[in-house]
């Protein structure tokens, strides 16, 4: 009796391991998982790659209720990943942007151009580069995420702040200013974390959960805090 259960967890492992290496991963699954997870997930993501193979015409993967407002000027790579109820509006200068092996989590936004009067810049994540659940990256003035980023849940970026010098005016009338927000390759960013308007992350930095970053940071370091300062180097 055991003979054949062993033979269809092989068939299943081989199976999920496709749809992994699909989109843009390679680590070897536990062989402790259960034979009825691991046929869920494959049906998931089967599905999903059915989903993602309807809308972009290519390799991909998409989760259920994903909104899309501009499509022509989304960009998607192979094996992208996007996560259920989650939303994209491209119109924007540079469009939006997902290289290869990419993934956005559940219930996530992207907001490129939030007003009529002006038209926002976009949005650019790298390979392989994942945003956790409940995201909202606010792109008027453009976000770039390089290679290789893990960004935990609740992230938020704000590329748009605005200006409030006149005490005669209401702020609300005073305008905007943008300012581009990068983050380079290999960084790890924890969760709750915002990114204000012009913040530029050096590679290889690690971003502790809370925090809320502005400015330029070199890289190599970690940062932590409100507002984020370098707690030591790496």
């Amino acid at each position: 009796m055991t003979e054949p259960r062993k033979y269809i967890d092989q068939k299943m492992m081989k199976s999920a391991q496709r749809l992994l290496e699909a989109s843009g991963r390679r680590y070897p699954i536990s062989d402790q998982l259960p034979a009825e997870y691991l046929f869920s997930e494959i049906l998931l993501r089967a599905t999903q790659a059915v989903r993602g193979g309807l809308r972009f015409r290519r390799i991909s993967f998409v989760g259920r209720r994903v909104q899309v407002r501009g499509k022509r000027q989304l960009s998607v790579g192979r094996g992208v990943s996007i996560g259920d109820d989650t939303t994209i509006d491209a119109r924007s200068i540079m469009g939006v942007t997902l290289r290869a092996g990419s993934r956005l989590g559940r219930r996530g936004i992207i907001t490129s151009t939030s007003h009529l009067s002006l038209m926002g810049k976009g949005v650019e994540i790298g390979q392989r580069s994942g945003i956790g659940d409940f995201f909202h990256l606010g792109a008027s003035g453009g976000v770039r995420i390089g290679d290789d980023v893990i960004i935990g849940p609740y992230f938020v970026v704000h590329s748009q702040e605005h200006r409030y010098e006149s005490p005669d005016r209401p702020i609300r009338e005073q305008g905007t200013i943008q300012l581009p927000v990068e983050i380079g390759d290999n960084c790890w960013i924890g969760s709750r974390v915002t990114l204000l308007a012009g913040t530029k992350i050096g590679p290889r930095t690690v971003v502790a959960s809370g925090a809320v970053v502005r400015g330029e940071h070199a890289g190599n370091e970690i940062l932590a805090g409100i507002p984020a300062r370098s707690v030591r180097a790496i």
